[in-house]
């Protein structure tokens, strides 16, 4: 809602699918997502627990000049590392503040650092 009541149109994604679905029909600037999310009808192989890197993955390739940031509760440096080479701002779920995370997300969907 801090977003929303600021202009900012966002929109909710159920899984993978719909969420690859969105970004080819619909302009984004920022895509924020959880690791651990259903893969959806499209790509029924990928685990839900690994949809989000798949995602990440798939969004640098086909839409570079997203901004992603991962907001999560993985706690493995290696995979968050992995994510941080990519370009993806990577927030801890219960240690990143609501207020915080939007203020994040604004700077990315702006290009307008505020801090």
């Amino acid at each position: 809602m801090l977003l929303e009541a600021k202009g900012f149109r966002c929109e909710t994604m159920r899984d993978m699918s719909s969420a690859i679905h969105f970004l080819t029909t619909q302009k984004a600037a920022v895509l924020v997502s959880d690791i651990m999310m259903p893969s959806g009808d499209a790509f029924p192989g990928i685990d839900s627990s690994e949809a989000g890197y798949h995602l990440v993955r798939r969004v640098r390739r086909d839409f570079p000049d997203v901004a992603v940031i991962c907001l999560s509760v993985i706690g493995d440096q290696k995979k968050i590392q992995q994510l941080k080479l990519q370009g993806v701002l990577y927030l801890r779920k219960g240690e990143t503040p609501l207020n915080t995370a939007a203020r994040l997300i604004e700077s990315k969907a702006t290009g307008i650092s505020r801090y």
